[in-house]
């Protein structure tokens, strides 16, 4: 007999994110959200509303794989060696880390790219 393994169902997550977003939009007595700057940590992200998670501007997104991440993947393919490229900010690193993903599929040399922020 094959068993099966059981997933945790994502009703606890829910439960917990709308817990969670309903106590930080409650405001104390200076008008402020309790939790306001808890939407800030990584690890709330998953979380916090879509709305809320600000999405990089596509024009700076390709501007910086055009003038960071091209050169980048040419120098790792000529070398042979890891090329680190710094990212401004945490939302494009993560673009850029699944488009090389994807590419890295076609072009083994792309996974020699490792996307850091600065």
């Amino acid at each position: 007999m094959i068993s099966k393994k059981l997933k945790p169902s994502d009703s606890h997550r829910n439960v917990f994110g709308a817990t969670l977003a309903r106590f930080a939009r409650k405001r104390n007595s200076h008008g402020k959200t309790r939790l306001g700057a808890l939407r800030k940590v990584p690890l709330l992200h998953r979380f916090a509303r879509r709305s809320e998670i600000m999405a990089p501007d596509p024009v700076s997104l390709a501007v910086f794989a055009i003038d960071q991440v091209g050169p980048a993947a040419v120098r790792a393919c000529a070398s042979g060696v890891q090329v680190r490229v710094a990212a401004p900010d945490e939302a494009t690193a993560a673009i850029c880390r699944a488009a090389l993903a994807e590419t890295a599929r076609r072009r083994g040399t792309d996974r020699l790219v490792q996307i850091v922020v600065d």
